[in-house]
């Protein structure tokens, strides 16, 4: 009876280590896929960072975190897309992607601004009204991102293009604009130089910053820092996949002076 006994015991201090056991290789692969998915993130590597975030997924569906990642990299696909309804439906996942994040993290702000970059995405694929509906999101999202977090870049870059943009609207879009909006917000090329510049300051080494604030002067008739701030784009290392469009722009407004 007493070995009987001494057996129970000895399974009952056995039970929670194997259980403990179980769950651990579980828990460490998911974080194993998220930590390879980021480095292949840095590196570009952009079809590979999903492969490994969307199989983590099936572990941590109701990751913000996560989801906001796999955003990021359906958003960052369009890029190298081949064909208009490939990049839309890679845009359409990323911004689903990006307010399911938004339900499951609110009152973050880098997943509020997923959201804002993933509607700024899906845009280029849409006819007029819905690319005005989605300029709204873009700015109250952006918006929500900054009083979340003042000091957030990207943020107010983000703001920033949403004021160059609108500021910038064609008649037609403007009428467009004021259907959806009823009164337009406002947006003026000052805002917008006052918004990137303010995202350049919090982020001196950021390339496409550079390059959209020198855009922005230029438009405004600024050209001496409009000049500086391009040029300056142009010395900068590329973080992620869109310095290198931005460069490029930062070249073509360079070719009018």
């Amino acid at each position: 009876m007493d070995r009987l006994a001494l057996s129970f015991r000895q399974v009952r201090a056995v039970v929670p280590a194997v259980v403990w056991l179980a769950a651990c290789p579980v828990t460490l692969a998911v974080g194993d896929l998220i930590s390879q998915g980021d480095a292949y993130d840095r590196q570009f590597r952009t079809a590979e960072a999903l492969e490994v975030y969307l199989r983590a997924e099936g572990e941590r569906p109701d990751d913000a975190v996560l989801l906001r990642k796999i955003s990021k990299q359906y958003v960052e696909m369009v890029i190298d897309a081949p064909a208009k309804p490939e990049k839309a439906r890679l845009a359409r996942k990323g911004y689903d992607y990006a307010l399911r994040a938004k339900a499951l993290a609110p009152d973050d702000a880098e997943t509020r601004l997923t959201v804002a970059v993933a509607a700024g995405r899906l845009a280029f694929y849409k006819g007029p009204r819905e690319r005005i509906e989605l300029s709204r999101v873009i700015r109250e999202e952006s918006a929500a991102a900054m009083k979340i977090d003042p000091g957030y870049a990207l943020a107010w870059h983000v703001q920033g293009r949403w004021h160059y943009e609108i500021a910038s609207l064609n008649p037609l879009l403007k009428v467009v604009a004021e259907t959806v909006y009823g009164k337009m917000p406002p947006a003026t090329l000052a805002s917008a130089v006052e918004h990137l510049e303010r995202a350049a300051e919090l982020d001196p080494g950021n390339a496409l910053f550079h390059a959209e604030l020198g855009r922005a002067l230029l438009a405004s008739g600024r050209r001496a820092e409009a000049r500086r701030e391009l040029e300056k784009s142009l010395t900068l290392p590329r973080r992620v996949r869109d310095d290198a469009a931005a460069q490029e722009r930062a070249k073509q407004a360079l070719g009018t002076f």
